[in-house]
């Protein structure tokens, strides 16, 4: 158990921490430089939003860690679920690893039979999504915002404090550790 907490407050943490930073940071950018009235937009062309979202998240490559949180602004932007969905679920699935994997072990072949499946489930599951939204007379932009009001501000800036302060522990301890290695002479033979 002891084992198990050390790794998820330390090497766990140490390795989503930049990309949560990194994130939290385009999804700050997002929130402050985005139009208000990019509902009336998405709303309009869920369809196109949903391909622009692909077009973006197949090249770009983010991980699941940094992809919640900029498909969070969108929505909170007024972008459609469906759309933030597509970005969610072909970003992270499309990494350059794996698709050099895929090409070199299969073929080219492989790789866009890969690439059209991902692009083809994303986009089914997105206009599934928005048509759940719709039926169910959800708006997506009202609900993402709500859940702050659920926990008190004090909690919230103290658990931002903790992670924070977790981060920067375990960033230093590395960094100590990592010089700590570099400066151990090699055995000689």
């Amino acid at each position: 158990m002891i084992s198990g907490i050390k790794y998820a407050y330390g090497e766990l943490l140490i390795d989503i921490a930049k990309p949560f930073i990194i994130g939290i940071f385009i999804a700050g950018i997002i929130t402050f430089f985005f139009p208000n009235d990019l509902t009336l937009w998405a709303n309009d062309h869920q369809t196109f939003a949903m391909l622009i979202m692909l077009a973006a998240g197949i090249p770009m490559y983010v991980c699941a860690t940094s992809s919640t949180p900029i498909a969070a602004a969108l929505i909170l932007k007024g972008l459609n679920p469906g759309a933030a969905l597509v970005f969610l679920l072909a970003g992270p699935a499309t990494n350059a690893a794996t698709m050099t994997i895929v090409k070199n072990v299969f073929n080219t072949r492989a790789l866009i039979i890969y690439l059209s499946m991902i692009a083809a489930c994303s986009l089914a599951m997105g206009f599934f999504v928005d048509w759940f939204y719709g039926f169910m007379g959800i708006k997506a932009q009202a609900v993402a915002g709500q859940a702050s009001q659920l926990i008190p501000h004090q909690v919230q800036l103290a658990a931002a404090l903790i992670l924070a302060a977790l981060i920067i522990y375990n960033f230093l301890a590395n960094l100590k550790r990592t010089k700590k290695q570099s400066h151990t002479p090699a055995p000689s033979h």
